[in-house]
């Protein structure tokens, strides 16, 4: 059970990193996919580092349950994200809930997952301060996607509920962040980064579709940084 999680985990994780990195380095090499690089970009902070960089993580020391519920977040949000914006089955988004089916049922700590000592109260604020504006915005590019024309290239190609899934995922992840858990360092860094990687993201793409305003973007990058502290000083704290 041990390895054939291990392999699963680490076979998405692979996958992910490898659907989200090349994208973000053709959009800045091939002027056609150049109006796709705030999408691609961000795709490798929410998708690449927050669910594939956890995958790993698993892959590599599955007792580590922190990274693990943050995967679990990020593919709850994926499928919020696909069931509000429409295209639950034509944007693959269907595939969050088996995978996280299959690996909860391949963990081998699985009788261990809520086995939680408690919560983080200042990271569990975090998620509650950013759980509104993400909410909001979600709803916003959800509705893109739902009646966007079919000759927008980011409707056609889902990058309107994939910004609605990487706002989702920041608060749920976060809220993962919180738990008590083996590996909950990791965790809050992990969440933390793409936080702040996101914001930093929409600043210097700020012209770009689904790019955050600068005041939410400017405060998406703080909420990363503070992320972080938190794991920082709760780990001197322990």
């Amino acid at each position: 059970m041990r390895r054939a999680f291990r392999i699963v985990a680490g076979v998405l994780g692979v996958a992910v990193i490898g659907l989200s990195l090349p994208f973000a380095i053709t959009s800045f090499t091939d002027d056609a996919e150049s109006i796709h690089r705030l999408h691609f970009v961000a795709g490798v902070f929410a998708s690449g580092l927050l669910l594939g960089g956890s995958l790993l993580i698993c892959a590599w020391r599955p007792q580590s349950i922190g990274p693990f519920w943050v995967a679990v977040a990020t593919g709850v949000a994926s499928t919020i994200a696909g069931l509000i914006s429409g295209d639950f089955i034509s944007g693959l988004w269907f595939t969050a809930p088996i995978s996280l089916v299959i690996l909860i049922a391949l963990h081998p700590a699985r009788s261990s997952l809520l086995k939680i000592d408690g919560i983080e109260v200042v990271t569990t604020l975090l998620g509650l301060v950013a759980l509104v504006p993400a909410v909001a915005f979600a709803l916003t590019q959800a509705e893109l996607q739902r009646n966007g024309f079919v000759s927008d290239p980011h409707v056609e190609f889902h990058h309107y509920s994939g910004m609605a899934s990487y706002a989702l995922s920041l608060p749920l992840a976060a809220f993962a962040a919180a738990l008590l858990v083996p590996g909950r360092r990791i965790a809050g860094w992990i969440v933390g980064v793409t936080g702040a990687g996101l914001g930093l993201a929409s600043l210097l793409l700020s012209d770009y579709p689904g790019a955050f305003r600068p005041t939410w973007a400017w405060l998406t990058l703080a909420w990363g940084v503070a992320l972080v502290a938190v794991a920082e000083l709760r780990r001197e704290a322990s």
